[in-house]
C-alpha cells in the first residue's frame, strides 16, 4: 500500500518536473489565468479535478470485495 502512495507521489513529480524544465513560461501564463478566476471556480475545478481522480482510482484499484463476489464457493 505504502509503495503505492510513494509509486504516486513520484509520478506526479516526474510529470510537474517535466512540465516546469519543458514550458516554464507556460506555467507562468496558467498561473495568471488561475489568478484572475474567482475564488469559486477555482474551487469548482478543484471539486471537479479530485471527483475525476477519485474515478480513475477507483477504476485502477477495484475494490476487494468486488473481486470476492465472484468467487463461488465449493
Amino acid at each position: 500500500m505504502i509503495e503505492n502512495i510513494i509509486f504516486g507521489l513520484g509520478a506526479i513529480m516526474i510529470v510537474e518536473g517535466l512540465v516546469y524544465l519543458l514550458a516554464p513560461y507556460a506555467i507562468e501564463k496558467v498561473l495568471n489565468l488561475l489568478k484572475n478566476l474567482s475564488i469559486s471556480v477555482r474551487r469548482q475545478m478543484g471539486a471537479l479535478l479530485l471527483v475525476v481522480g477519485l474515478i480513475l482510482v477507483f477504476l485502477v484499484y477495484k475494490p476487494v470485495t468486488a473481486s470476492l463476489a465472484s468467487i463461488t464457493c465449493c
